[in-house]
């Protein structure tokens, strides 16, 4: 939950990667964003999300998903503009699709993710803004079927002042449900604690837990692991 910016698509020439790329740490350089160069071989089993079919009366999408061998190579920038930011994924696959391959758990197993995002609600605004300036940049100078959608629709707009009412809109949504959450007999997390009542195992006796409300962490961050198969190798894994 949070204000974010989503970006997708395909280079439209794939030879203007390496430009793209000089850009777009130099506009790190100038702001002292930090960001780590990637150039990782993805060899394995990877996983990715199909449509299924589509119902075109309730516009209704289908999704399933399938696993495959990989070989690919992910090459680009991971950006940090901000402690309290999600970083911007720059990165691309051998067909010049923005991209990034999670590790999973099981070594040389990924989750294919084409529909890259970076929330961005617990940073300053300036930062947002810097964020939809860098994708602009890409955009304009490199990459004109860029897609971005910005739920906090600066990009649509490059209205400030609208940006900062969707900040207050959802900050004030979210001082509610911490609220709420920390009232045990609130309807909100009398359901929700009642959904985890009943995933512990069958046998946990009844009764025995304390009324109280449930925790609220705001700005979680996932932190991405190196893939098994590399850790302690360096960032680089090109082909041989």
């Amino acid at each position: 939950m949070g204000i974010t910016i989503h970006y997708s698509g395909k280079l439209d020439d794939p030879r203007v990667l390496p430009d793209l790329l000089t850009a777009a740490r130099h506009f790190c350089f100038q702001r002292k964003w930090k960001y780590i160069d990637v150039d990782d071989r993805i060899l394995g089993t990877v996983e990715r999300t199909v449509i299924d079919k589509k119902d075109e009366e309730t516009h209704t999408t289908f999704y399933s998903s399938t696993e495959s061998p990989i070989d690919d190579t992910l090459r680009g920038i991971i950006a940090q503009p901000h402690p309290e930011s999600e970083s911007v994924f720059l990165t691309f696959n051998q067909q010049g699709e923005l991209c990034f391959y999670m590790p999973e758990p099981e070594p040389g197993h990924y989750w294919e993710n084409k529909l890259l995002f970076t929330k961005t609600q617990f940073a300053p605004l300036d930062v947002h803004i810097s964020i939809c300036e860098l994708l602009a940049l890409v955009r304009d100078k490199y990459f004109p079927s860029l897609r971005v959608v910005d739920e906090g629709e600066y990009w649509e707009t490059r209205d400030p002042a609208r940006l900062a009412q969707n900040f207050g809109t959802l900050n004030a949504l979210m001082d509610q449900l911490a609220d709420a959450l920390h009232d045990p007999d609130h309807p909100i997390t009398k359901e929700i604690q009642g959904a985890v009542d009943d995933a512990r195992e069958k046998d946990a006796k009844k009764g025995k837990r304390k009324k109280k409300g449930l925790s609220f962490e705001r700005g979680a961050k996932i932190k991405l692991p190196d893939p098994l198969w590399k850790r302690g190798h360096g960032r680089s894994a090109g082909r041989n």
